[in-house]
């Protein structure tokens, strides 16, 4: 899959073909999925998509974080009947897409979680026999409390009403000027990276040196309190070049905020600019004074009440509460999270006729 920034129009099935013509030549092993998003974000309203194959996993589980989103675009792409391209959903999406996967091929319930602790709860845990020994081995990594989700009857989903659209228009009063925004799709962050990247390369080169002693550091910094032998080998740093590498950090900062403000952008005072790049959408509207703080507030306010995929709040039971009593907690349905649950019951659906004896 070629990641260009080039734009892609989704339609649904019933507006491409019939959706019986469809289910009568799809492959044996796919399945229909719908999302809730209903075709009104990135994804189209219905597709069919098969399992992971093994190499697919493997290659997910292998990957480190910057390459995730790109291996897992690719590998959905070539998962789903149709032809789409992931990497303009929302990422809201794609997040709903891998825990519908996991129950449709795997199993509705996650098990063995880490519990997302609240502040109310560890000061809970705290009141409790024990519970100043609990949370010092809590944060030390030595007790990590887990517990199981439900996806059926624990997740929700937002509902998305007949006016919904993703695009959002925001006119300046007095004079009439108006910009149009879209969501940041999934494969923006790839684009945004290796922009940053180009963009700063010559910095990058000049504070490498300054960047890998102060990692050594902090690294270091981070054992002393079980290896304070281990301060001798901290290296020291000159102030100056520290305070220049700190100011370039904030710069680029800054930097990828304009960007993620700007790459959204689709049309300006009537001008399509759905087809500039990354880079071009920069160079033109980053310091555009018109597109100012105020309007940038007003789109962040409504983008806030645009809520849709699942809601951040799932039910589960408490395993520190001596009652294990239901609660709700935010719970982010992150990529390792679902490989690892796939791993763990990836032959359940499969009787090899011994099954008694496992």
């Amino acid at each position: 899959m070629n990641t260009n920034e080039k734009n892609i129009v989704f339609t649904s099935l019933k507006e491409t073909e019939d959706l019986q013509t469809v289910e009568a030549r799809m492959p044996a092993g796919y399945v229909e999925m719908r999302l809730s998003t209903l075709g009104k974000v990135g994804a189209p309203e219905v597709f069919h998509i098969r399992n992971f194959k093994m190499g697919e996993l493997a290659s997910l589980s292998l990957a480190n974080e910057e390459q995730v989103p790109l291996r897992l675009i690719n590998i959905l792409n070539d998962m789903i009947l149709e032809n789409v391209n992931v990497g303009f959903w929302h990422e809201k999406e794609v997040e709903e897409l891998m825990v519908r996967l996991f129950m449709t091929f795997f199993k509705t319930r996650l098990t063995e979680v880490p519990f997302p602790f609240t502040v109310q709860d560890l000061e809970k845990i705290r009141e409790q026999e024990h519970g100043v020994e609990t949370l010092e081995a809590i944060k030390a990594g030595k007790y990590i409390p887990r517990t199981d989700i439900d996806l059926e009857s624990g997740v929700e989903l937002y509902d998305l009403d007949d006016k919904f659209t993703s695009r959002i228009k925001i006119t300046n009063k007095k004079t009439g000027f108006y910009v149009i925004f879209d969501f940041v799709h999934y494969q923006d962050q790839l684009i945004i990276k290796r922009w940053l990247d180009d963009y700063y390369q010559a910095d990058e080169r000049k504070f490498a040196k300054v960047k890998a002693i102060r990692d050594h550091n902090m690294d270091l910094n981070n054992q002393l309190q079980e290896h304070p032998e281990k301060a001798d080998e901290i290296i020291p740093l000159d102030p100056a070049q520290e305070a220049a590498y700190t100011e370039f950090l904030n710069k680029k900062l800054q930097t990828l905020a304009e960007m993620i403000r700007v790459i959204s952008i689709l049309n300006v005072n009537g001008e399509d600019v759905s087809n500039l790049t990354a880079a071009q959408k920069y160079e033109r509207f980053a310091d555009d004074p018109r597109i100012d703080f105020g309007m940038l507030a007003k789109l962040a306010k409504r983008q806030e009440k645009m809520q849709f995929g699942i809601k951040p709040d799932v039910v589960m039971v408490d395993p520190i509460s001596p009652t294990h009593e239901v609660v709700k907690r935010p719970f982010s349905f992150r990529l390792p999270i679902i490989l690892q649950a796939i791993q763990l019951c990836g032959s359940d659906n499969y009787d090899d006729g011994y099954d008694d004896e496992d």
